[in-house]
């Protein structure tokens, strides 16, 4: 078969996955150009009205349990569809493992709604990282206020700082869900990370690099330096728990290698460390920060080794 772009579409029942879906196909565009089918792997209240897919030229497969891959491949067989939306159900935990080869993600979409999000952060938040970290975007959806979400920022963007996070108001208006806070000044060219500021300065650094560039950054949290036998360059950082102990992350920042051969600079281990930050490029082309490291003090390892992304 050949590759089918497929759209994934995550969120708890009653998220809106289906008018979602169903809005996404009113648009000019796919009926215009090729057929699109739905595979649908939950049923709520909502139902898809199949005669209107079809003056859409879309239309929707049912799983009803067995096999996923058989399903989905049958479907397609039947169907031959030009692109595919997903409806995605949490409860199956490898989904998107058992889809077919041709079926090859283009893009991926959270929707969590408002007024049962509190209940499943609280309840499910494992299941909820499991939907974020594979998502392109995640739409806050009936969210009256901004600043409703603030509480929340750092929690989500540790689950996945690529992805695009929006705020969809009950009017339907839709802005960006919220910024990273830094509880520092960036003006200064001095600027000091401890233990509360370490993980919305690591997310401020991976979103805007260009913040700390020629800054001293002086670390009064204790990091861990790390060289693997990957050929990967030396890093410095803490290991967070994104949701639970299963789901643990090393937010780190590469590190100059000079005098590490024969030298006091850089050795594996726990210090507090002044550097001053670079910007470099990855192999992308993305600006990312680059600590070249200036006075360390060997420190033993903190009492609690891993950060908690969820503490507030």
């Amino acid at each position: 078969m050949n590759s089918i772009a497929s759209t994934l579409v995550y969120g708890f029942p009653d998220a809106g996955k289906t008018s979602y879906i169903r809005d996404c196909i009113q648009n000019g565009f796919f009926h215009r150009r090729g057929t699109t089918l739905i595979l649908c792997f939950e049923q709520g209240e909502e139902q898809y009205d199949e005669a209107a897919l079809a003056e859409k030229r879309a239309s929707v497969a049912y799983y009803s349990g067995g096999d996923i891959r058989a399903f989905c491949e049958k479907s397609i067989e039947v169907f031959r569809p030009d692109r595919i939306y997903a409806e995605m159900n949490n409860g199956i935990s490898d989904l998107k493992e058992q889809f077919p080869e041709c079926m090859k993600q283009s893009f991926a979409i959270t929707l969590i709604d408002w007024d049962t999000f509190q209940v499943y952060y609280a309840t499910n938040i494992q299941g909820m990282s499991r939907m974020v970290s594979g998502s392109d975007q995640v739409t806050f959806r009936g969210c009256p206020s901004g600043r409703m979400l603030e509480p929340y920022s750092q929690s989500f963007r540790i689950m996945n700082p690529k992805a695009v996070y929006l705020r969809q108001d009950p009017m339907g208006y839709h802005e960006k869900a919220f910024e990273i806070f830094v509880p520092f000044s960036l003006d200064k060219d001095e600027i000091e990370v401890g233990e509360k500021d370490y993980l919305p300065f690591w997310l401020d650094a991976f979103d805007h690099p260009e913040h700390y560039g020629g800054k001293v950054l002086r670390f009064t949290v204790p990091l861990e330096i790390r060289k693997d036998d990957s050929g990967r360059p030396w890093s410095c950082g803490r290991v967070v728990m994104t949701c639970c102990m299963a789901d643990l992350q090393f937010m780190s920042l590469e590190l100059d290698a000079s005098g590490v051969e024969g030298g006091p600079v850089l050795k594996e281990g726990w210090c507090l460390l002044d550097a001053k930050a670079e910007l470099s490029s990855d192999c992308y082309g993305r600006k990312k920060v680059r600590l070249m490291p200036e006075k360390k003090h060997p420190v033993k390892a903190p009492q609690e080794l891993i950060m908690d992304s969820r503490r507030r």
